[in-house]
């Protein structure tokens, strides 16, 4: 094997007495803050950019995140956060743009816990301080990054601990012939190119690259200089055996070139790739992608004269795109959404507290063109209340009340004729009006907490005996104000700390209107034929009956918490999942039911811009949540459970 070395275009396999002169420079430029972000770090993972070993490099499925397009203090905020979590940079991406420079990576976590470093903002002859200091520490470069600021050639790179003590070696700043040249070298010395550059300077373009052994002896393709339409031919061609390592796009003399390096996929595991897409178009795949099962390997910004773009290589990163059902699902939810012109449509499906589905259709915002993915903040309407009724038997087990209080020992503002239970309020049996006069229009006040509500209609009379069921959001708000007195919190307080926090629901909150929430769905309305945008109206009068938001992903992680056993013990969930005598099927926050023999707890709801839908079959662990943008009104063709039971009549005797 041909010996480490780095190439560059003015300094040629550097001697030993340069090492120690390395060493002194690079701490010098740590201790300076020259670098923007620098770590050496012990229990921190190798990636997901594939360099050798592939076991270690390419992991079946592994976590991971990705940032683009942030200022260097945002991304050394980032990148601090996520060392401290035990992340690793695993492809860095550094660009200026129009004049703007901004940051982004990929971040991986595993378990080999190899020490790492990332260091940009380099001049070359920084750059190459560190790359000799890392080679004396045992390290190799996996990803290496050029760019301009301010007329000034800069340098970034990724280095890792070389475990596996592999021979590697990189270059930059060479010529398309020296690149050829080296190419060869490095091909017929048994190596594998990991990383492409390519770049424009005032002298032509310039070319780097980095190779590592191949010691598992993969078959591999690089290409470079391709146009659009030969990229595509060379992409189709290697598409049947390959997949995409490295993606490179650069603007040369106006033209965007391509080029790109492809590894033996050995396993077929699956991989995609886009290019050319706008950051709107990119974070539309982005998220779908992620609900599909993948991990972001590689992204590339780029310029264009159509201003900037972007590529991406996502890999197989869970079974899901293997499950055999995904197909059929797709096909389900894509026939509904076509059928009833809903805007957009999340899906989840889980078994065995694991996501074998999530799924966006359509928009969660039409005039924008953002897709709906599974992490869309949505209404979740009435199904509020299966969490409600969650939270009040969670509360009872952890010897903060007994669900049979009387309401009045808690509210005891209340009126005589509120002689109710907490359990009977879950259970709708509390008799207190569904929707309270005042309580219907957009118009109403905002209230901070659920007492203030309750003060405004609890001289309202009952509608019926105490007992009797009678669907009741507002006895939800009264629930409310006795866990506010029990807990000493306002209910947005109480959701917040006992529900979000503790079952571990990041997009899960009282709905605010007027808070800028990442994510938010916009809410439709049908006018005729037509999807109409609506403005949200103020929900805090109901946040336990009705006024919480959240995603697909977060409400079917709440089944998964529940069916697991995480937030109930079998007994306690047993009680909350029994009808407390006449009245139907409704039993505390849930509907009981069976399907084709099978029990299912489950919930719908439906309120202006949501339909809404949980669904759980404790004796085969599975959860389905559907959450859309648009509701029609009781009764009508579209609501979100008539999906649901759709996609169960596909799935449940495969997840059985």
């Amino acid at each position: 094997m041909a010996p480490t070395n780095h190439i560059d275009r003015t300094d040629h396999h550097p001697h030993r007495p340069r090492r120690h002169r390395a060493r002194r420079a690079l701490a010098a430029l740590l201790a300076g803050g020259i670098a923007a972000t620098a770590s050496v770090a012990a229990a921190v993972p190798a990636g997901a950019h594939a360099t050798l070993p592939t076991a270690v490099f390419d992991p079946p499925s592994t976590a991971w995140a990705s940032y683009r397009d942030l200022t260097s203090d945002q991304f050394a905020d980032r990148f601090d956060a996520m060392v401290e979590k035990g992340y690793r940079v695993s492809d860095l991406e550094v660009d200026v743009v129009g004049g703007t420079y901004r940051v982004g990576a990929v971040f991986t976590r595993n378990t080999d816990g190899r020490a790492w470093r990332s260091l940009r903002d380099l001049t070359g002859n920084e750059f190459h301080a560190a790359w000799e200091q890392a080679r004396e520490d045992g390290m190799r470069l996996i990803d290496q990054e050029t760019y301009v600021v301010s007329g000034r050639r800069l340098f970034a790179g990724v280095w890792v601990a070389n475990t596996e003590g592999l021979q590697w070696a990189s270059y930059r700043g060479v010529t398309s012939e020296e690149f050829s040249e080296r190419f060869a070298r490095y091909r017929d010395a048994g190596y594998l190119p990991v990383d492409l550059e390519a770049y424009p300077t005032g002298d032509g373009p310039r070319y780097g690259a980095i190779w590592v052994e191949n010691s598992e002896g993969l078959s591999w393709r690089l290409r470079r200089g391709l146009s659009s339409d030969e990229f595509g031919k060379v992409f189709e061609e290697y598409g049947k055996g390959f997949r995409m390592l490295d993606v490179e796009a650069t603007d040369l003399d106006g033209k965007t070139n391509y080029g790109g390096i492809w590894v033996e996929n050995r396993g077929g595991r699956h991989w995609r790739e886009r290019r050319d897409l706008t950051a709107a178009e990119f974070g539309n795949w982005w998220a779908r992608y992620r609900d599909e099962g993948y991990r972001l390997d590689d992204y590339e910004k780029y310029a264009t004269p159509d201003g900037p773009r972007y590529a991406g290589i996502w890999r197989q990163n869970s079974a899901r795109p293997s499950w055999s059902l995904r197909d059929d699902v797709d096909a389900v939810v894509d026939g509904y959404r076509d059928t009833h012109d809903v805007p957009g449509i999340s899906v989840a499906i889980a078994k065995g507290g694991t996501f074998v589905y999530e799924r966006g259709f359509g928009h969660a915002d039409v005039d924008d063109d953002v897709w709906m993915h599974a992490r869309s903040v949505h209404r979740l309407a009435s199904v509020s209340k299966a969490l409600a009724g969650t939270l009040l038997f969670d509360l009872e087990e952890q010897g903060l009340l007994d669900v049979d209080d009387p309401t009045r020992d808690h509210v005891g503002q209340l009126p005589a004729a509120h002689s109710h239970t907490l359990a009977q309020l879950a259970a709708n049996r509390g008799c207190v009006a569904t929707y309270p006069d005042g309580f219907v229009t957009s118009e109403q006040d905002h209230y901070d907490t659920a007492l203030e509500a309750v003060e405004e209609f609890m001289g309202q009379d009952l509608v019926c005996t105490v007992g009797d069921y009678v669907y009741s959001t507002a006895g939800y708000t009264v629930l409310g104000a006795a866990l506010e007195s029990v807990l000493g919190q306002p209910v947005d307080d109480i959701v917040t700390d006992r529900l979000t926090g503790a079952y571990g629901l990041g997009t899960l909150r009282p709905e605010d209107r007027d808070a800028d929430v990442p994510m938010r769905t916009r809410l439709y309305d049908r006018d005729d034929e037509d999807n109409v945008e609506i403005d949200r109206d103020d929900l805090s009068w109901k946040v336990l009956g009705g006024g919480l938001e959240g995603s697909v992903e977060d409400v079917a992680r709440f089944g998964i918490r529940l069916l697991g056993g995480q937030i109930l013990d079998d007994a306690t969930m047993a009680a909350m999942w029994a009808p407390p005598g006449p009245g139907g099927n409704y039993a505390y926050g849930w509907n009981t039911g069976t399907h084709d023999g099978r029990p299912i707890m489950a919930k719908t709801g439906g309120q202006p811009g949501a339909s809404s839908y949980i669904r759980v079959y404790p004796d085969e662990d599975v959860t389905i949540v559907v959450l859309t943008n648009r509701w029609d009104g009781k009764g009508a063709d579209h609501q979100a459970v008539n999906l649901a039971r759709a996609i169960a009549d596909v799935v449940i005797d495969d997840l059985s």
